[in-house]
């Protein structure tokens, strides 16, 4: 056996033993900056949770642009991962066009509504369907997940790009959901004139999915403060929807230690009290100080809402009346400043990939020094113009030319998140009531927001609308899942939320530079092989001339 022929061998072996460990070796190495390719430990944890067979369902195939193969190669890659990290979930691509038009009509009546797209074919443009939905399926249960997220950008690259940095989430959430039992528990707090039941209709069906929900008063405070308490201890986030009468100091102390005790809370409060109805039926209103008594309790937390009202350049329209033609009456959009249209901020999973949120009579929170982690969740323009009370609105000032010398307020805080260290409101006071034990600290979180509107869906013919959504401009806002964002960060034991924050960079091709250098690539591309074979001809030709010659 020559040297050579063992080198060969050797070789043979090597690359046969190699791939044998392949086969039972799974291992990747992801390279990328961002972690693109690596579940987090949330995911990991959710997955991980999964006992049951699990069917992930996904509509992404079929002949499309190449954008959304790209979202659909992503959600694949990521699909492997589920799989490999618990066989229990499998997936599967389907073609729902091919599947014949009662297959796409099901798939409509279940709410995945198709994106509707132009696709040149055979140099003509033609308006193709994709559902970028996936529907995880386990017995006879299922949850639709939307890969689509929403965004108003003109770019497709960019909704692509914010679509895979919340595809993990999305399908993340989808089978905590499906494993979840709904065992943890939200209280709503009544009876204080807070918001009716359809008022908060939308809101109370969908974080109903996920959580269990029970109305929950505080009557019984001055008879059995112990037993109140000790009931709201059982929930774990408590929710003051608009209240408009004002609280008691008993009533406070058991809130207070509700949280002291490690309660959240999330608090949806009109500072100022303006009745939007009676404006729109009599054309002006008078807003006055709401008088809540819970300035001196925020206070202690880390916030004050000033008892004044926020005119926005940037802002919501009202919808008027201003003629008939027959039956008709002829209704016209105007600005109408009294209706700003927050900022959520994109850097905290709350706010992420969110558009605006629409407020109404909404006042200034200011944010004070202490130990309390504070995060600035909604904001207003720069463009703002503060309104002391009291004050009477109307809708005089509509259709003239605002005065920007007077919108120099600078941008305005609507709601702030306050988490870990708080002190109690009630610390070196007299106790309104006997609770032992009372502490004056604990550690929690509560999230504050200066509009008790931002919860209230508007209501057609005695049925809830969408909340968000503007019955009379027919435009919807992100008030729903800012709100939802906002419980699940309140509620979220798994650290599922915080996926939100995972950022993808892509590489896009710059299509106008593309354009303009069509032909230089085109020439490129066909004369470089030719010109790269010729060469290697060529000296491969001199080669062995010279060797043979010798």
């Amino acid at each position: 056996m020559t040297k050579t022929f063992k080198n060969i061998l050797g070789l043979f072996l090597g690359l046969f033993l190699i791939n044998l460990a392949a086969g039972y070796f799974d291992a990747k190495i992801d390279m990328t900056q961002d972690k693109r390719f690596t579940l987090s430990k949330a995911s990991v944890k959710v997955v991980q949770q999964v006992k049951q067979p699990t069917e992930i369902f996904v509509f992404l195939k079929g002949d499309f642009p190449s954008y959304f193969k790209r979202l659909a190669n992503e959600t694949k890659n990521l699909l492997e991962d589920f799989h490999q990290e618990n066989p229990h979930i499998d997936y599967v691509f389907i073609n729902p066009i091919k599947k014949g038009d009662a297959y796409v009509k099901s798939l409509i009546n279940k709410g995945l509504q198709p994106a509707q797209i132009s696709l040149r074919k055979s140099g003509k443009m033609e308006q193709v369907m994709v559902f970028p939905w996936a529907v995880i399926k386990q017995g006879n249960r299922e949850i639709p997940v939307s890969l689509l997220t929403k965004t108003y950008s003109k770019s497709m690259d960019d909704q692509i790009e914010k679509s895979i940095e919340n595809l993990e989430f999305a399908l993340t959430n989808g089978l905590h959901l499906m494993t979840a039992k709904k065992q943890q528990k939200i209280a709503i707090i009544k009876g204080n004139g807070e918001l009716d039941d359809l008022h908060i209709a939308d809101f109370l069906r969908h974080v109903g999915k996920k959580y269990r929900l029970a109305p929950f008063t505080l009557d019984s405070v001055s008879t059995e403060p112990a037993k109140t308490l000790k009931e709201l201890q059982n929930y774990n986030l408590a929710i003051l929807a608009k209240p408009t009468q004002k609280f008691n100091e008993k009533e406070k102390f058991v809130l207070d230690q509700y949280l002291m005790n490690g309660g959240r809370l999330m608090l949806l409060l009109d500072a100022v009290k303006a009745h939007k109805d009676t404006l729109m039926y009599y054309g002006k209103t008078y807003a006055l100080n709401a008088e809540l008594n819970l300035t001196d309790m925020l206070f202690a937390y880390g916030v004050r809402i000033k008892p004044e009202l926020v005119k926005d350049l940037i802002a919501a329209p009202v919808v008027l009346k201003v003629g008939q033609v027959g039956n008709k009456p002829q209704l016209e959009q105007f600005p109408w400043f009294y209706s700003p249209l927050a900022h959520p901020n994109s850097k905290h999973p709350i706010g992420k990939n969110l558009e605006m949120v629409l407020m109404d009579f909404v006042s200034p929170i200011d944010t004070l020094k202490n130990q309390t982690k504070k995060t600035i969740l909604l904001t207003s323009s720069p463009k703002t113009q503060l309104v002391g009370v009291p004050t009477e609105i109307n809708f005089d000032e509509i259709g003239k030319k605002p005065k920007l010398e007077h919108y120099t307020g600078g941008v305005q805080t609507f709601g702030v998140l306050l988490e870990g260290s708080l002190k109690s409101a009630y610390k070196h006071r007299v106790k309104p009531l006997k609770i032992s034990p009372t502490l004056e600290k604990g550690h929690s979180a509560l999230i504050v927001i200066s509009d008790g509107d931002i919860i209230k869906n508007q209501v057609n013919q005695n049925k809830a609308l969408p909340l968000g959504f503007d019955k009379w401009s027919k435009m919807t806002y992100d008030n729903r899942q800012f709100l939802l964002n906002a419980v699940d960060y309140l509620m979220d034991k798994n650290g599922v939320i915080s996926l939100k924050n995972k950022a993808v960079h892509l590489k896009f091709l710059d299509q106008n530079k593309l354009i303009a250098q069509l032909r230089q690539w085109q020439w490129l591309n066909l004369l470089l092989p030719i010109i790269l074979l010729g060469l290697f001809g060529y000296f491969f030709t001199y080669w062995r001339r010279r060797k043979y010659r010798a």
